[in-house]
């Protein structure tokens, strides 16, 4: 967990200056969660746009990403699909793969739309070309709220990266 010093309210306010002159257009952090996210922005002048978290269906920071929308920040997972050494798992298992089928589409799709109904921009990276094409074909199937709720069930609160 990251825990915001006076190194980093000094090192945002000078950021703060380039957006004040027009120079980048918005702020990000990574790895940041309720329990010092209040704290650092009564500090800050510019809000984050955006907070990039390690994010997938067995670390779902179900409290978090509610919560940082509330404040109007984008949430974007990073390990979107699990991670190096967890994606197989994730891929796999079961409750993701029954509802791949209903639809049709990969379990990687399912995840993805899961995070895009969630309101989570997720990015996976892959070189690939046809897995990059399926990574996009998410408009033509929705998940169902109980559909939501299955994938809801599989978190386990399980970091795949320590930082």
């Amino acid at each position: 967990m990251h825990h915001p010093g006076a190194n980093d309210v000094k090192a945002y306010r000078a950021i703060e200056k380039f957006v004040a002159q027009g120079k980048i257009r918005s702020i990000g952090l990574s790895n940041w969660y309720i329990e010092e996210i209040d704290d650092f922005i009564a500090q800050i002048s510019v809000m984050p746009a955006l907070i990039q978290n390690e994010i997938h269906p067995y670390y779902q920071e179900q409290a978090v990403v509610p919560y940082m929308h509330r404040l109007g920040i984008v949430m974007q997972a990073w390990y979107p699909l699990g991670g190096r050494g967890h994606t197989g798992a994730l891929l796999s298992d079961s409750t993701i793969t029954s509802i791949a089928r209903a639809y049709g589409v990969s379990s990687a799709q399912v995840i993805l739309r899961w995070h895009l109904q969630r309101g989570v921009v997720a990015i996976p990276g892959s070189s690939n070309p046809e897995h990059i094409r399926e990574n996009i074909a998410l408009f033509d199937f929705a998940l169902t709220d109980e559909e939501m709720r299955a994938i809801a069930a599989l978190d386990r609160n399980e970091k795949h990266d320590w930082y």
